[in-house]
């Protein structure tokens, strides 16, 4: 039983590659899968610079950009103390693919794009159990506390087509965003049976953000956006089928802020980054 819930206890925190070298303890390896709904706050950025473009000579843009819908996956390797006291984690799903549409109407103009995403999350953390306090309050012994760093990268390439009455113009950007997200959080974990674990964390930090833009005649702004508040959370339920073999279905959720002044007025935007929508990951103990 004991041996069950470190392992399972593990896992529930997105476990990853062991930041110095381990005597003893549990090692596992294996892969996570999220499957995602997404809210680009770059795109929506995006969308509201065009929207002044427009407003510059005197043309309201009436546009909808559609929710991406994709998935982000990568392996999961990871390392607990023997005492369960520490676990460190590294999860980097480089493996993405995410579709959207974005279409809109200025004046007698229609614009339809089309947008090739590529978007990148690594996610680093260390795990301190507080069970070790239980005998001041019994309920500590199913209470984490983690630091965590999560690197998100992402580029758009988009192709926008205008098409009027005289006919049909082109344009192409590239945006491309870097944001570092150092956290801190809490967990409660609560073993239901042997062998079945419910678990849900959350944590607050910065989002620190770099962003470019490269318009149609290939010149790059950089933007400067603000820093802002991020957020994360995940509730989930850990599974052991058979010896040294873990299942985790979870439900997680992202968000954080872009802030920047629109190169165009000069003025302050904000826009909301939110990802969300269940996760599956096995992973192997040894």
């Amino acid at each position: 039983m004991k041996r069950t819930c470190v392992v399972l206890v593990a896992l529930t925190f997105i476990l990853g590659l062991p930041l110095s070298e381990a005597r003893a303890g549990t090692f596992l390896v294996g892969a996570k899968y999220w499957q995602a709904q997404w809210d680009s706050a770059v795109l929506d950025w995006f969308e509201k610079d065009i929207g002044a473009g427009f407003a510059e000579v005197g043309v309201t843009l009436v546009s909808d950009v559609d929710k991406g819908s994709g998935y982000l996956a990568g392996p999961v390797l990871g390392y607990q103390t023997d005492d369960g006291a520490w676990a460190f984690s590294f999860a980097p799903m480089f493996l993405s693919h995410f579709s959207q549409d974005w279409h809109g109407q200025a004046d007698t103009m229609t614009l339809e794009t089309g947008i090739d995403t590529t978007r990148m999350d690594y996610d680093l953390a260390a795990i301190y159990s507080l069970a070790q306090y239980q005998d001041r309050a019994s309920f500590l012994r199913y209470c984490r506390v983690y630091a965590g760093y999560k690197y998100q990268t992402v580029e758009y390439d988009l192709t926008l087509r205008y098409d009027t009455d005289m006919g049909q113009a082109v344009y192409d950007y590239t945006l491309d965003a870097r944001v570092h997200m150092p956290t801190v959080g809490f967990g409660v974990v609560y073993p239901i049976f042997e062998k079945l674990v419910f678990g849900i964390q959350g944590g607050m930090g910065l989002a620190l953000i770099d962003l470019k833009m490269t318009d149609q005649e290939d010149v790059t702004f950089d933007i400067y956006p603000k820093y802002s508040v991020s957020f994360n959370g995940e509730a989930n339920v850990s599974l052991l089928p058979i010896d040294n073999l873990v299942m985790q279905l979870g439900y997680r959720f992202q968000e954080w802020y872009l802030e920047a002044m629109n190169p165009r007025t000069w003025e302050k935007t904000e826009s909301r980054d939110r990802t969300t929508g269940p996760t599956l990951t096995v992973v192997y103990t040894f």
